[in-house]
């Protein structure tokens, strides 16, 4: 297989070009917290990043250009468009569903589930991989293995829920805001955007059987009128409590984010400068 390098490659794209402001304003609050990315950086580095490092070489495939290369090229393709310089590690892990991520901070992993390479084209593939490096070259990495890690601890200590509880809240909003930016960043890799509301599509549940029937536009417009819905100020309240333990946003919400970003032009700006 050989990728249709159609897309244009964004040569010195500075991540803070297509930075959403949510994502700024809720990591200027964690950095500015005192001492918490020397802790974060330290247990990173020598637990939680060994741990999931240790776990996924020992459990899944490790993708490499010798072996798999027609998958290592969407990796490599990706970081030429995004101007990631250094690629990260890839490997594939099974599970049936449309999903992906990235782990480590000194030396970032990406995993992606064999069900996406499955279902999903070679756009919509991009798309994904390129919101994982995103994640990479906007330097999200640490404070996403501290959400992990907070996560940890609320489970496995006693009183973990008293100790940890405020900050991973503060974490998840982080995290929720940070997948906004890295979209952004897919988007910018797969330049394409229908391609993206076909892959929001089938990750929120549309049957395989119906594939060949997907309309992107009226997801679009579906996520239009999701975004209406914050004219009352009730709505905005539910969304926030409904949302609140997650650490990814909503389909719907990303699609719409994406909108709000694309349609006064921005992205055409960011491609136009490169």
């Amino acid at each position: 297989m050989i990728i249709n390098r159609k897309r244009k490659p964004l040569y010195g794209l500075n991540h803070s070009e297509y930075e959403h402001p949510f994502d700024k304003q809720a990591l200027n609050t964690l950095e500015a917290t005192p001492g918490l990315s020397a802790i974060g950086k330290l247990i990173t580095k020598y637990a939680i990043e060994k741990l999931y490092t240790i776990q996924f070489t020992g459990s899944s495939i490790k993708v490499n250009s010798q072996n798999y290369p027609d998958i290592f090229e969407y990796l490599q393709y990706a970081c030429h468009i995004l101007d990631l310089v250094k690629l990260p590690e890839l490997y594939i892990q099974w599970g049936y569903n449309i999903n992906a991520c990235t782990i480590g901070s000194e030396h970032p992993i990406i995993i992606l589930n064999s069900g996406l390479l499955d279902l999903c084209d070679e756009d919509e593939i991009l798309f994904i991989v390129g919101h994982e490096c995103g994640h990479i070259k906007s330097n999200h990495m640490l404070y996403h293995m501290m959400a992990k890690l907070s996560s940890y601890i609320i489970h496995a200590i006693p009183g973990g829920n008293i100790i940890s509880a405020p900050l991973q809240f503060a974490l998840y909003y982080w995290s929720r805001m940070s997948e906004f930016t890295a979209d952004r960043a897919g988007l910018l890799c797969c330049q394409n955007m229908k391609a993206v509301a076909k892959t929001f599509i089938k990750m929120s549940g549309l049957p395989i059987n119906q594939y060949n029937n997907i309309n992107p536009q009226t997801f679009i417009e579906q996520s239009r009128e999701f975004q209406q819905m914050d004219y009352e100020k009730l709505n905005k309240i539910i969304k926030f409590i409904s949302i609140l333990p997650a650490d990814h946003p909503w389909t719907v919400m990303r699609t719409s984010q994406l909108i709000d970003w694309v349609d006064p032009g921005a992205i055409k700006k960011i491609m136009n400068s490169h």
